[in-house]
């Protein structure tokens, strides 16, 4: 077998830029050699209580990086060379994009261009490579998805796994996590990601319609937030409360959600319909 057709056996990569066009990079003749995004950069400080002690103070994820490496060809050197002017359209470091395995395609990076790409041409075969240095903002891959994209009452073990990457790290037995009702007073949620939800950090929205003198309490670590005025749709986002499509943070009681790994218990009062529209980090 010819060493070009054993590269393109290899997962392709998508990059999706965020105005929703796709390039599939192994149909448009770019071959994936290389590609590791996986896992986070953390840092860790620590202070010296004494001779033999030391305390951490700071447990913090940086940005991290990755290179994606391709091979790719062409009948000449002049259609090489347009190739590697083609994938500069794809990879600009003047916006974020998503990547992702076109075979895990429930799970995405949001990276941009860091650095200048390295173009390589072997002699003048038609053949070459491509080295383009990856930076990802967030430090985390997230769910593709999100829960927003569920209806009410819909468990989200039941939702084809294909369509909706959330079944990543959740468990095969017993209760389905739900994220959203009608009606009812309490909700039990799942955040199967690696990290907590935190409204200072990476985290979701918090969906309330219809109702007044809202509150909200997450029973797992004590956060709640409180609206006293009526409304028609209030939407959470970390600390910033939206309220019929205007900002309104007086009448809150100035608190948040927080949202653990695992389970989560709330208490909902004072709306007809609470959803969650979150995605999870890994």
């Amino acid at each position: 077998m010819h060493r070009w057709e054993v590269l393109s056996l290899l997962s392709s990569v998508i990059v999706q830029h965020k105005n929703g066009k796709k390039f599939d990079l192994d149909a448009l003749g770019y071959h994936v050699k290389t590609f590791e995004p996986w896992g986070s950069d953390w840092t860790q400080s620590s202070t010296s209580i004494n001779k033999y002690l030391l305390l951490d103070t700071s447990r913090k994820v940086q940005a991290k990086t990755a290179t994606l490496e391709l091979n790719t060809m062409a009948s000449d050197v002049t259609g090489l060379q347009l190739k590697f002017m083609d994938l500069t359209r794809v990879f600009n470091g003047e916006y974020n994009f998503y990547i992702y395995f076109a075979e895990i395609p429930h799970i995405r990076w949001e990276a941009t261009v860091n650095g200048a790409p390295t173009f390589t041409m072997s002699g003048n075969s038609g053949f070459g490579s491509a080295s383009i240095p990856l930076y990802f903002p967030k430090g985390f891959a997230e769910t593709t998805h999100s829960t927003g994209e569920l209806g009410s009452d819909i468990p989200a073990n039941q939702y084809p796994l294909g369509l909706f990457g959330l079944g990543t790290h959740f468990e095969h037995g017993g209760e389905n996590p739900i994220y959203s009702v009608v009606n009812e007073d309490t909700i039990k949620i799942f955040n199967p990601g690696n990290i907590a939800l935190r409204a200072k950090g990476l985290h979701g929205k918090i969906i309330a319609e219809n109702g007044s003198n809202f509150l909200i309490e997450n029973n797992t670590n004590g956060t709640k937030f409180t609206y006293n005025k009526s409304f028609g749709n209030l939407v959470l986002d970390g600390y910033i409360c939206t309220v019929d499509g205007n900002f309104d943070y007086k009448n809150t009681d100035h608190g948040h959600i927080d949202i653990e790994r695992g389970w989560n218990s709330f208490n909902v009062y004072g709306a007809t319909r609470v959803s969650f529209d979150l995605r999870f980090y890994y």
